[in-house]
């Protein structure tokens, strides 16, 4: 090989070396960023005013990330390698001020303090490729778990672990934010799939209830819906591929990522349904009824018709005078 040409390609990798470690340094800067999204703990006048003990947590997220492990086999009790997709988050209690008047879930003796609420969080991870969906339920996957914490550099805890009595609610500006922090686990989600939805529950105590469509009591509660997206190759996935869709992505449809809604129990759609509005009833208006005539009234004479007018007969015509002799 010519002098110059193995110089040129000397050089030509020496670029892409620096490139990749550049990439791998801003990769690993924005893993050591931290939560990098938050959810505020937003609630409106109609959910304060529906529930007097109404409460909501603001929720801060790190990217979705995977990481491969080895893991044991609850059937066969070997470990073999699997790749776990997991999303930590931090929550904190926010306060909401109460509207008078509140209707729902008043305890039968009012006098009576409500039960303390506890904080029990599921996630949900719904693909959503080529019309066909797939639902996967967090687990808990201890090696998986002992991973992530070396990895993230910070104590979590599992959905299990997590369920502990509603933390007292923190303004922002408190010292000590009381905050709750733990990480949702998934294992075996198809690699084909390229978008898919992750529903998290347990963040608000807000509800609705609605009738069903087979007439039985139907209750939505309060969820935060967050929508990724990864245009990447299943034989080797990475999770610098996966991004949410208020991200670039290869659609035009405004989105609003993540977002609180309303989701039905028992709804594993990637789409969910928005919660019926519940038409309020006008009370019928009675029909006008004509009012009686009075009594001991001459009733209205009919009209009767006119007479036909007679056509005038056309004059006789008279005898003519007898001339004079």
């Amino acid at each position: 090989m010519p002098l110059i040409v193995r110089r040129l390609v000397v050089a030509i990798l020496t670029v892409v070396a620096s490139g990749s470690m550049g990439a791998l340094s801003a990769y690993a800067q924005k893993l050591d960023r931290g939560f990098d999204l938050t959810m505020p703990a937003a609630a409106s006048g109609d959910e304060l005013k529906s529930q007097p003990d109404f409460w909501v947590m603001e929720v801060s997220f790190k990217p979705m990330r995977m990481i491969r492990v080895d893991v044991t086999d609850p059937k066969t009790g070997k470990k073999r390698p699997e790749l776990i997709m997991y999303l930590v988050y931090r929550a904190v209690n926010r306060s909401q001020n109460a509207v008078p008047g509140a209707r729902q879930n008043r305890p039968v003796n009012e006098e009576d303090p409500l039960p303390r609420p506890y904080f029990a969080p599921g996630f949900t991870l719904v693909t959503d490729d080529n019309d066909v969906q797939h639902v996967y339920y967090d687990a808990i996957i201890p090696e998986a778990q002992a991973a992530i914490e070396a990895r993230e550099r910070m104590d979590l805890k599992n959905s299990v672990e997590v369920v502990q009595p509603l933390p007292d609610p923190v303004p922002p500006d408190a010292e000590n934010q009381n905050a709750i922090t733990g990480v949702a686990m998934w294992r075996g989600v198809d690699p084909e799939a390229d978008f898919f939805s992750v529903f998290m529950q347990g963040f608000s105590s807000g509800y609705w209830l609605t009738t069903g469509p087979d007439g039985k009591p139907l209750v939505w509660r309060k969820t935060i819906m967050h929508e990724y997206w990864r245009p990447g190759d299943e034989a080797d996935q990475r999770e610098r591929e996966i991004r949410r869709l208020d991200e670039p992505k290869p659609s035009d449809q405004p989105r609003q990522d993540p977002r609180w809604i309303y989701r039905a129990d028992g709804d594993t759609t990637a789409h969910p349904q928005d919660v019926p509005v519940q038409e309020e009833k006008q009370p019928e208006q009675p029909a006008k009824q004509e009012p009686a005539p009075a009594k001991d009234q001459p009733a209205p004479a009919k009209e009767q018709p006119e007479p036909a007018k007679k056509q005038a007969e056309p004059a006789k015509k008279l005898p003519a005078p007898a001339e004079k002799e």
